[in-house]
C-alpha cells in the first residue's frame, strides 16, 4: 500500500532530528518502470556496441536476464570487463523521459514539499548509478553533499536528496550507511583522497574527523526512498552480490535559493504558479541548451 500524501508532523520531526527519512512504499512501481526501461535500453545499445567492437561474443548478450544482473552478466563476458560500464555508464547523468517521470513523481514531490513547501527546484546535481559487483569506483567514502556543491553559495539551502533505488538495495549489493545527526555539524574538511588505477579519486572524510552517531543502514526495497539533508554524512558500501544496485539520486531545493551549481540549470517541478512549471523533457531540455 502507497504512502499517503506527504509526511507526517512527526515523520519532519524525525527528518530534521536525525538528517534522514526513509519514506517505505512511496512510489508506484510505473513512476520507476519509466527509467528502468531506459536504462534497460542502454544497457542494449552497450551490449551491441561491445559486440561490434568484439569483445563480447554474440552468443553472450544474455538477452533474457533480468535488469538486476544483465549488465553485469554480459560485462562479465567481455574481453575488456569494464569497457561497457565506461563507454555506456560512466557518465551518470541522463536526461530521458524516464528521469523525468521520476524527478516529477507526485508522491516524491508532496513528501518534499512537506520539508521545503510547494515552490519546489529540480536541483542541477541529480544522477543514477549503476553499482557494479567489485567495482571500487562506486564505493562512495564518507562525505557531505555539500561538499561537492559549492558551500559559499548554498550553505544556507537546504538540499533535500532523494536517494531512490530501482532494485533491492542490501547490504550485499552496496546500499547506503548514513550517520544519524551528523548533519548538526558545519562542513567537514574532506581531506580524504583515494587515488585507483581507473578514476581520479574521490574526496571525503578521514576516519578520524568522522563525528559521532549511530549508523544506519540503508537497506531499501524498490519503491521506497530515502529523504537526506547536504550536510548528512554518508557512505556506500561495496557491491558483493552478482547483481547491479541501480539507484537515482535526485535533489530538491526552494525555487529561488542558491544551489551551489549556478553555472547549471536545474527546473520547477512544482509551484503555486502553474504557468512556472517545467511541463515535459523538452522544456527541461531547453533550459539546458539555454544556460550552456
Amino acid at each position: 500500500m502507497l504512502k499517503d500524501s506527504g509526511l507526517t508532523p512527526e515523520e519532519k520531526q524525525q527528518f530534521a532530528n536525525d538528517g534522514f527519512f526513509v519514506v517505505r512504499d512511496l512510489l508506484p512501481r510505473e513512476d520507476i518502470q519509466a527509467l528502468v526501461d531506459d536504462l534497460e535500453a542502454q544497457a542494449e545499445r552497450g551490449v551491441r556496441a561491445a559486440v561490434e567492437a568484439r569483445i563480447l561474443d554474440s552468443a553472450d548478450c544474455f538477452e533474457d536476464a533480468p535488469f538486476e544482473t544483465r549488465l553485469a552478466m554480459v560485462s562479465d563476458a567481455c574481453t575488456d570487463k569494464g569497457w561497457i560500464w565506461h563507454e555506456f555508464f560512466s557518465v551518470q547523468k541522463i536526461r530521458t523521459p524516464g528521469m523525468f517521470t521520476l524527478r516529477t513523481s507526485k508522491p516524491l514531490l508532496d513528501v518534499v514539499e512537506s520539508l521545503i513547501g510547494p515552490e519546489i527546484y529540480a536541483h542541477p546535481q541529480y544522477s543514477f548509478r549503476a553499482k557494479m559487483p567489485d567495482q571500487h569506483i562506486t564505493v562512495i567514502p564518507w562525505h557531505q553533499d555539500l561538499a561537492y556543491l559549492n558551500p559559499e553559495e548554498a550553505g544556507d539551502t537546504l538540499v533535500v536528496n532523494a536517494w531512490i533505488p530501482l532494485v533491492d538495495a542490501t547490504v550485499e549489493n552496496g546500499c547506503m550507511q548514513v550517520i544519524r545527526g551528523s548533519h548538526q555539524f558545519d562542513l567537514i574538511p574532506h581531506d580524504h583522497r583515494e587515488e585507483a588505477p581507473d578514476h581520479k579519486g574521490r574526496r571525503g572524510i578521514v576516519e578520524a574527523s568522522l563525528p559521532d552517531g549511530d549508523v544506519f543502514t540503508a537497506e531499501l526495497a524498490v519503491g521506497d526512498a530515502m529523504l537526506t539533508t547536504e550536510r548528512l554524512v554518508h557512505c556506500s558500501l561495496p557491491n558483493v552480490s552478482n547483481t547491479v544496485r541501480w539507484s537515482v539520486d535526485t535533489r530538491y531545493c526552494r525555487t529561488g535559493l542558491p544551489t551551489g551549481r549556478e553555472s547549471v540549470p536545474g527546473f520547477i517541478a512544482r509551484s503555486e504558479d502553474p504557468s512556472t512549471v517545467t511541463p515535459d523533457l523538452l522544456a527541461w531540455n531547453r533550459l539546458l541548451e539555454e544556460g550552456a
